[in-house]
């Protein structure tokens, strides 16, 4: 009797060890998932947010670009390559454009390659108010990742526009 309950506690502890392996080991789209939740962190803005937190959260937004990644916004036909900087001061201009503001990711299917590329389809969603005028968007949005140096960071971003019902 004392055996059987051993050998139970063990298959107990071992798929136990295994759950918590599986649920907490690091894996690449979990690391891509991380990347989108921290682009609807720092990418919300609150009215009482200090210039200093509106540095950092746009230095955090643009470390997750690589250096130059590409934009493509179909709404206005508009393409470029931007280098980090570049877009480190673009993202705090447009920041700076809103007194609040709230992003988030939609409908979010993450394609990982064999080649270490991934791509993000999602929908991205920003409401806020501007310059005393409210202000909503919603976008369809297609990433290029690539992971450089143990990290996933965009090579190409493409809006596309969606249509108004």
């Amino acid at each position: 009797m004392v055996k059987v309950k051993t050998v139970a506690v063990a298959v107990m502890l071992a798929f136990a060890l295994g759950f918590i392996a599986f649920r907490f080991w690091p894996s690449d789209e979990r690391a891509i998932r991380k990347q989108l939740a921290l682009i609807e962190e720092a990418g919300s803005k609150e009215p009482t947010e200090k210039p200093l937190q509106a540095l950092v959260k746009a230095k955090q937004l643009a470390g997750l670009f690589h250096d130059p990644c590409r934009l493509e916004v179909e709404a206005v036909d508009y393409a470029g390559e931007y280098p980090r900087k570049q877009i480190m001061d673009r993202i705090t201009l447009v920041r700076a454009s809103y007194t609040r503001a709230s992003v988030s990711l939609h409908d979010v299917v993450v394609d990982i390659t064999q080649d270490a590329t991934a791509v993000v389809h999602c929908t991205i969603r920003v409401q806020g108010e501007g310059t005393g005028q409210p202000v909503a968007d919603v976008q369809e949005l297609r990433a290029d990742l690539r992971k450089i140096e143990g990290d996933w960071l965009f090579t190409a971003i493409r809006l596309v526009e969606v249509l108004e019902r």
